[in-house]
């Protein structure tokens, strides 16, 4: 096995199972998400120059992995769009579940975060779920960290008064939803 062999190798080994999740808690149904995350291992055998230092590796693939979560998402609304035309029964079909989420008991929180733009379910994502820092977010997002910083305050703020309106949380206030993220 050659130098770039062992390279992927590696990547493939310590960071597919990142990848499936990020697709898992992204896509309606959950069987698409090993092939989406193949998609990406398939670009990165084609750029594996391109791919960065050890540290920057993953991140690097979150961002292969949005651009190719808008290609399926494009797909599948094309898809939509003709079965929509063609009388299809399907096209109306409510999504399935994440099958994570079936296996957390946060039916308030799913509704919640469901009921907010994309842009602040995604912001979330990528903070909480991906546990990613507000600069690598801000690099993927294409603005600046005080941005993603705000935007991203005012988000979690969004999901806290859904939840509460929901009634699903019966405490007197909200736990700390942000962790406090300090510049170095």
């Amino acid at each position: 096995m050659d130098a770039a062999q062992e390279r992927f190798k590696r990547l493939y080994d310590t960071h597919y199972r990142a990848i499936v999740g990020y697709f898992m808690r992204r896509v309606d149904h959950t069987g698409s998400a090993p092939d989406l995350a193949e998609d990406v291992f398939l670009i990165v055998w084609g750029k594996l120059d391109q791919v960065p230092n050890a540290e920057e590796e993953l991140y690097w693939l979150y961002g292969v992995a949005k651009r190719v979560l808008a290609n399926h998402r494009r797909k599948v609304t094309r898809r939509w769009r003709i079965a929509s035309r063609i009388g299809s029964e399907d096209a109306g079909a409510q999504p399935v579940v994440d099958q994570v989420m079936r296996r957390v008991d946060a039916e308030g929180v799913r509704e919640a975060l469901g009921s907010l733009r994309e842009r602040d379910q995604e912001l979330i994502r990528l903070a909480y779920w991906e546990e990613l820092p507000h600069a690598v977010i801000a690099d993927l997002s294409g603005c600046s960290r005080a941005t993603v910083d705000v935007r991203l305050h005012r988000a979690v703020r969004r999901l806290g008064k859904s939840i509460e309106h929901s009634g699903h949380f019966t405490g007197e206030a909200l736990p700390p939803a942000v962790p406090e993220e300090r510049p170095c």
